[in-house]
């Protein structure tokens, strides 16, 4: 089985893939670990040649906000996930990932800045429904 989560900052995306991996021993594939590679950003090739390996395999979970450039991605999976909840709550856990990533409670592949969460609050907002709910899947 190929599934996509897809969700905004917060909803959850990464702790679902992580809790069906060990369900059903399926690899995980963060987009964003795809995209950046610490502060660098890869070249559309690399990063397309890496999700040309991901769809090689047989099952696996790929979590994204869904960026414009891998909509096509959804046609290619068994199983399309979307997380959508509260925004009060979705606000709450970006600060509460803030605070903990600053405290070095929790890891990060990305320095916690100021910058950033501003930057997670503007990724809060974009609103992916209508696109998924369009997906056949």
């Amino acid at each position: 089985m190929k599934i996509y989560i897809v969700g905004t900052v917060g909803s959850g995306k990464s702790t679902l893939a992580r809790k069906l991996s060990e369900k059903n021993s399926m690899r995980v594939f963060h987009l964003d670990n795809i995209v950046h590679e610490g502060e660098r950003n890869r070249t559309d090739k690399e990063v397309f040649e890496s999700i040309e390996c991901i769809f090689k395999n047989e099952c696996f979970i790929i979590e994204d906000t869904l960026r414009e450039r891998f909509i096509p991605l959804l046609d290619k999976v068994d199983k399309i996930i979307y997380l959508d909840l509260p925004k009060n709550l979705l606000k709450y856990r970006i600060i509460k990932r803030y605070v903990k990533q600053k405290l070095r409670l929790e890891k990060s592949t990305y320095r916690p800045s100021l910058q950033m969460l501003k930057q997670m609050f503007t990724w809060q907002k974009i609103d992916r429904s209508e696109l998924i709910n369009a997906q056949k899947k």
